[in-house]
Formats: structure tokens, C-alpha cells, sequence
């Protein structure tokens, strides 16, 4: 944008992490020829130039034309569209050459010709040499900048060159604005005349950087000295700017909102602990909350008014983020100790803390808890401790070693199981699995105890995460559970070897992973040491085939496991069996009436019981493999509720 009132030019650079240094520079220059293309407007027709904007338009030109040759001229467009846009003439001043000598036609006065339609001024060029013949592609790109930023202080106006975050930038391109200073200041040497008092075509450049990513010797330092012991005229001014003060935000903010001081006491306390009185964060923040609607100007109240509990749980900005990270070193060794132990957890409760012998830590931890939360790492929510920030957390848990992660996740783990309530609070025992899960080689770090007492405690996590239909959750329970059992667990934990096993095939099946099914399902088959403990294996194996649509195979493991508890069906049924069944059947029912069948007793044989559930699962699926035995199966469902009482899977048969 253009400084109207001041009658400067202003281009700004802001140099980025993530983007090249020169390519940061290239941008700039290119979006400050933007300014001077012409608006298009609704007629479709050019809208005029600013005649202020007209006027530095044609200083300009002519400083350009009379300073780059054709050949320069279009190395220069490449890297700056809108210059090119700016002078289609010139640019393409190597093809309108070669166009001309093909046809024998002579090229002494085509840059003339097209200096008079761009730059409207006298037919006159300045000496210039070419950059090509100057050195290393470095240098001759150097050189071309260097020569376009003379043409633009030579235009007859100063120029503010604003370059933000320097300390992203890179020795090229700081040498690059040296020379555009030394440039500056030679033109305004030469500008300058008797009856001037100040030079026109000055150059202001305005640099911001932090002083803690720059090192005393580094080269953006070294630049500024050379800036500062030149001979020409360049004037280096110093400016540190330091972080706000509480009190130093509330008068600011008491300016801005025009109230009181006492009414912002409470939002500049905020602001405060959210940006540690960073001034850039600052405004930042107090942009983002007026876009998240938390405050606003009332028309009622003909004030500003906002939300301290809103804005309060408003998470801090990544670049606050970024100081209080280079600030975690700088702590105290308690600090830092609570911090792991918190970092371990990403947030954790004041029960949770008291469960903790805390003392095994750090002596005093709630003292070095409410100093990190003064300082801003932590955030208390009621009763929550948490990190203000993600990367804070991150950047924590990165300050634990390997090896001391595996021992700080097992001595929490440990202490929290050896209170009383873990049997009993789902949710502690979840918090001691989590961090022996997370030592990443539990098996090697704990005593054959301690593995099966974290096995049955991640079965129990398992079970309750299957509650909260959180299935792959509970996988990775029942996984951890399963890889914590030892090497001959099917002989020295059988039971609960058969119940992790049992209940992971369950919930993969649930979770889709059906690659687990088969081999888990597998597993405990072979490994079984009776029908009955194989039964819900069995049954589980048969859905699975289902669910591969294999009903008929589904159908015979069915069969197979009704003939155990003694209900034979034909293998090759036909028409006779079924006649021969249903004739039985209403003879049996001849004088059962519905309100005799409800006055039959609950059914409580176990495995009667068990025989019903299956032969109702198996009229679900005898539709696609079996149908003739459908009947067979109601016949022989209302045949064992008549003898042996009523139950859910009577209605199977009804």
C-alpha cells in the first residue's frame, strides 16, 4: 500500500519459517508493482490512476526504462509477473528484436519507440551493464535486484522498506538489503541540492527480529554493524521492544475501550496470562476473541462488553506457545520433575494427584504445580490439571528420555494400583493400564506378578470400553492384556487367557478386523480343555462364517454343537421328516391353549437353555442354506418348552 499523506512508498517483506528467504523478498517486490496495475472496472474499461499514484508512476518508468537493457528487463519479469504486466512493451522487447532482424528490418530504434509509450519521456537510455557478465547466478541476481532498487529511490520519493522476522532470513539475503541501504544512500547523495533540506529518495527501513533466535555474531548482527560504521549517510536506530507489564495492558486497554480502568482489570489480567504480554500476541489475541464473537460493542450498553469465562478457557496462541516452550528449560528441576509427571497423564485430577505418593516425584508437588500454573504451562479447570497448550505438552513429555519414560510410566502405574479403589473405579484402573501401556515394552520392565495383574486390569479396561461401544479402544486393551500373559498362559492362566482371547475375538469382529477373528478363534479351539469351554468359541466361529457368507458351513458347526447337548436333527432332512414332525407336534399341542403355554413354568435348565438360543440362531440363517429345517427347528422348540418351561427363544418357535 502507498503512504498518501507522507508521499513515501512502502513495500513489506515478511520472512517466514516455512518459505525460502529470497523467495519472501521476490513476493514483496512483486506485490508492490501489484499496486500500480490498473483496476478494471464495471464497463469493463481501465480505471484511471491516483494522479499522486500516476505521478510516481512515471518517475518510476522512466528510472526503469533508462536503467535495464531488453535482456535484463525480461530476466527481471521472470521472477515478477506484475512488472512484466506493468510494461508488456519491454518485456517482450527480445522477441519484438529477433521478430525484426528475421525480416531484415533494423532494431536501432525499437527501445526508443517503446520507452516513449511506457514512460512517455524524452528517447534517452542510460549505460547499463549487463548482469549476465557480472558473476555466479547469486550475484547476478543480486545485481538485477540491486539495480531495480535504484531505479525506484531514484524516482524522485523516499521509500519505506518494512522487513518483519528477520530472523527467518538467511546471510544472501541480508546482504541484499545492505546493498539496498548503501544504494539508498547513495541516491539520496546525489539527489540532495542546496536548496533541499532533506534528500528525496531516501530509504527507511524498518527490520524487526527476535533477539533470542539471532546469535552476538550471526550474520544479521554483523549487517547492522556494517550499517551502522558506514561512511555514506545511514543512521541506525535501535528499538527493543520488551514485554508489557500487567498494569501496562490495562491502561492500554482502558485507552482503546474508552472505559475506566477498573472495569478492565479483569480482562487485562486475562490477556496477560494468555500472551505473557507479548505485543504482537496481544493484538492477535484480542482479534481472535472479537472474532469468536466474545466481545462486541453494545449499542445498549454504548460500550464494549465481552465474556471472562469465555475468553478465560481460550487457548493460547502458538507463538505464546513458542516462548513459554524456550522458557521450560529455564525452570527449576521440581518444576520440570512435575511437569513430566503431568506431561505423562496430558491432564490429570487432584484425586488422581492424591492417590499418587506423591512424594516419590517431587517433595512438594502442589507448590511447583501452582508456580507452573503462574507462569502459564499449566491451566486449572476445577478440579483438572491440564497443559495450556498442546505443544506444551508435547514439548515436555520430548524432555523425558527413552529409558526414563519407560521407568516414570511404570512408577506411576504401580503406585496408582496399590490404592484399594482400583478394583472398584473403572476409571483409575484405566489410568494405571493406560500407563503401562505406555511404556512401550511393559513385558521386559515388570516381574511376572505385576504382567498378570496389568492382563487382568486391561481386561477390565477392555470390558468397560466395550460398555461405551468404544471398540478399538478396547482392542488395544485386550492386545496389551493378551502380550502381558506368559509364555505357557494357557496352562498357568488358563481362565483368564480364555476370557482375553474370548472377549478379543468379540470385539474384533465388532471393530471389523476379521484377520484377528480367524486366527484368535484358532487359537483357543486348540488350546480349549472342554466342549463347554470351547462353546461361545464355536458359536462365535459360526457367525463368523455367516458374516463370509458361508451359511452353509455356518449351518453344520450349528448342528454339530446341538448334537452335543442331544438335539439330533436328520443331516439329509426331507418332506417326511417334517410331516412327521408337525403331526407329532399337534398332537402334543392338541389341547394347549395360549393361556396355558404362558402359565408354563421359566425354563432353568442351563444347558435346555443353551440348545433353544442356538436353534433360534439357526432359523435366522437356515433361510439361505436350509430351509427344510426351519420347521424341524420350531417343532423341536415348542417340544422343549412344553417339557421343560417357558423362555425368550420360545417365541422362535411360536
Amino acid at each position: 500500500s502507498f503512504c498518501e499523506a507522507s508521499d513515501w512508498f512502502v513495500l513489506v517483506c515478511k520472512f517466514d519459517r516455512h518459505i525460502m528467504p529470497l523467495s519472501a523478498l521476490v513476493h514483496s517486490f512483486n506485490a508492490y508493482f501489484g499496486k500500480f496495475l490498473l483496476v478494471q472496472g464495471p464497463a469493463g474499461r481501465y480505471l484511471p490512476r491516483n494522479p499522486s499514484v500516476q505521478e510516481r508512476f512515471n518517475h518510476f518508468s522512466r528510472s526503469m526504462v533508462t536503467s535495464f537493457d531488453g535482456k535484463s528487463f525480461c530476466q527481471l519479469c521472470e521472477l515478477l509477473p506484475n512488472l512484466k504486466k506493468l510494461f508488456p512493451l519491454l518485456a517482450d522487447s527480445q522477441k519484438y528484436k529477433k521478430q525484426n532482424n528475421a525480416a531484415g528490418n533494423t532494431t536501432t530504434d525499437y527501445e526508443d519507440c517503446m520507452i516513449a509509450s511506457i514512460a512517455q519521456s524524452d528517447n534517452t537510455r542510460a549505460s547499463f551493464s549487463s548482469p549476465g557478465a557480472v558473476g555466479s547466478g547469486n550475484h547476478r541476481l543480486s545485481h538485477l535486484l540491486h539495480v531495480m532498487f535504484q531505479a525506484i529511490c531514484s524516482g524522485g520519493h523516499p521509500v519505506v522498506f518494512v522487513a518483519e522476522d528477520l530472523h527467518w532470513s538467511d546471510p544472501f539475503t541480508v546482504d541484499v538489503l545492505g546493498d539496498f541501504v548503501q544504494t539508498a544512500a547513495l541516491c539520496a547523495s546525489n539527489n540532495l541540492s542546496a536548496e533541499q533540506e532533506e534528500p528525496k529518495g531516501s530509504l527507511l527501513l524498518v527490520g524487526s527480529y527476535r533477539d533470542n533466535e539471532v546469535s552476538a555474531d550471526g550474520f544479521l548482527v554483523e549487517q547492522i554493524k556494517c550499517m551502522e560504521q558506514s561512511k555514506r549517510n545511514v543512521n541506525v536506530t535501535r528499538l527493543c521492544v520488551g514485554e508489557l507489564r500487567y498494569h501496562e495492558i490495562n491502561r492500554m486497554l482502558s485507552f482503546k475501550f474508552c472505559l475506566p480502568m477498573r472495569h478492565t482489570v479483569e480482562l487485562s489480567r486475562l490477556v496477560h496470562h494468555k500472551t505473557r504480554g507479548s505485543p504482537i500476541h496481544i493484538v492477535e489475541f484480542l482479534r481472535s476473541i472479537i472474532q469468536r464473537n466474545m466481545m462486541s460493542f453494545s449499542v445498549k450498553s454504548r460500550r464494549w462488553v465481552w465474556d471472562d469465562a469465555s475468553i478465560e478457557i481460550q487457548m493460547i496462541s502458538e507463538g505464546v506457545v513458542e516462548l513459554l516452550t524456550r522458557k521450560l528449560q529455564q525452570f527449576p528441576h521440581d518444576v520440570i520433575e512435575t511437569l513430566k509427571v503431568v506431561a505423562c497423564f496430558g491432564q490429570v485430577s487432584e484425586t488422581t494427584l492424591k492417590i499418587l505418593d506423591l512424594g516419590q516425584f517431587v517433595p512438594d508437588m502442589q507448590e511447583t504445580l501452582d508456580l507452573a500454573i503462574k507462569e502459564g504451562i499449566i491451566e486449572k479447570a476445577g478440579p483438572i490439571f491440564a497443559f495450556s497448550h498442546d505443544m506444551l505438552q508435547e514439548s515436555t513429555y520430548n524432555l523425558i528420555s527413552a529409558e526414563e519414560r519407560k521407568r516414570l510410566h511404570k512408577k506411576i502405574g504401580t503406585s496408582l494400583v496399590q490404592d484399594k479403589r482400583v478394583a472398584t473405579n473403572p476409571e483409575l484402573s484405566i489410568l494405571a493400564v493406560d500407563q503401562i501401556n505406555m511404556c512401550q515394552d511393559p513385558v521386559n520392565i515388570l516381574n511376572p506378578m505385576e504382567r498378570a495383574l496389568f492382563a487382568r486390569l486391561n481386561l477390565t479396561a477392555g470390558k468397560h470400553s466395550i460398555a461405551a461401544s468404544s471398540y478399538e479402544q478396547a482392542r488395544g486393551y485386550l492386545e496389551a492384556g493378551i502380550s502381558l500373559l506368559h509364555a505357557q498362559a494357557w496352562t498357568r492362566q488358563y481362565s483368564l487367557c480364555l476370557e482375553l482371547h474370548e472377549i478379543s475375538v468379540v470385539v474384533s469382529f465388532m471393530d471389523g478386523n476379521l484377520e484377528t477373528v480367524s486366527s484368535r478363534l484358532d487359537v483357543i479351539l486348540s488350546n480349549a480343555k472342554s466342549f463347554d469351554d470351547s462353546l461361545n468359541s464355536r458359536v462365535l466361529r459360526s457367525k463368523f462364517l455367516v458374516s463370509q457368507a458361508q451359511y452353509a458351513e455356518s449351518t453344520n458347526e450349528l448342528l454339530g454343537i446341538l448334537s452335543h447337548f442331544g438335539e439330533e436333527f436328520p443331516k439329509d432332512a426331507c418332506l417326511a421328516h417334517v410331516k412327521s414332525e408337525i403331526k407329532a407336534t399337534q398332537l402334543m399341542l392338541k389341547d394347549v391353549t395360549k393361556e396355558s403355554i404362558l402359565d408354563l413354568p421359566t425354563m432353568t435348565d442351563v444347558r435346555k437353555m443353551n440348545a433353544m438360543k442356538l436353534m433360534g440362531l439357526l432359523i435366522a440363517q437356515c433361510n439361505y442354506s436350509s430351509p427344510i429345517l426351519v420347521p424341524l427347528l420350531c417343532c423341536r422348540l415348542m417340544k422343549l418348552t412344553y417339557e421343560f418351561g417357558f423362555c425368550e427363544d420360545t417365541i422362535s418357535g411360536l
